[in-house]
């Protein structure tokens, strides 16, 4: 009689798995990859938790390529561009003397296209032409407390990027 009760929990073990395998749900199939594509991803807000270094607004370049955190100091008038690794962390340095910006807001320029200096370091060996941060000063730009504009062209890694949204 035992052997015959080993065998039945056996069967009936069996049984359960088998039924409770079979009542489970599929699982939907995985979407198709989107096609690869010879221009770089848009750039567009951090939505992954990334933390800006500089206390800016952290706007993601590519899919995780880099960042490109921008400050906006009120009391001085000055927009602050910092060029980023993927996880926004270290100082990533392009070739461009300088960043050409259109402004949007605020009223007083509007319309116009202002160009941030490459900021050279001696600590980090960063020079103009060679650099990981853009600044511009304005008395327009003093007082703001948010702006809207586009970075016309930014070279990060190989990638051009166009048309950059800024939003602070």
């Amino acid at each position: 009689m035992p052997k015959f009760s080993n065998t039945l929990a056996t069967v009936l073990l069996i049984a359960v798995l088998v039924l409770a395998a079979c009542s489970s749900e599929p699982t939907p199939p995985t979407p198709p990859a989107p096609p690869a594509s010879s221009s770089p991803s848009p750039a567009v807000a951090d939505t992954h938790g990334h933390v800006a270094p500089h206390g800016g607004v952290l706007i993601e370049l590519g899919d995780h390529l880099g960042f490109l955190e921008m400050v906006l100091d009120a009391k001085a008038g000055t927009l602050t561009a910092y060029v980023l690794d993927g996880g926004a962390e270290q100082a990533v340095r392009i070739v461009q003397p300088t960043v050409s910006v259109v402004f949007e807001t605020p009223t007083a320029l509007a319309g116009q296209t202002l160009a941030m200096g490459g900021k050279a370091n001696v600590l980090t060996g960063e020079t103009v032409g060679d650099t990981s941060q853009f600044e511009l000063t304005h008395p327009a730009l003093q007082g703001q407390t948010s702006l809207a504009a586009r970075v016309v062209e930014l070279r990060v890694k190989g990638q051009t990027f166009h048309g950059i949204a800024v939003t602070l």
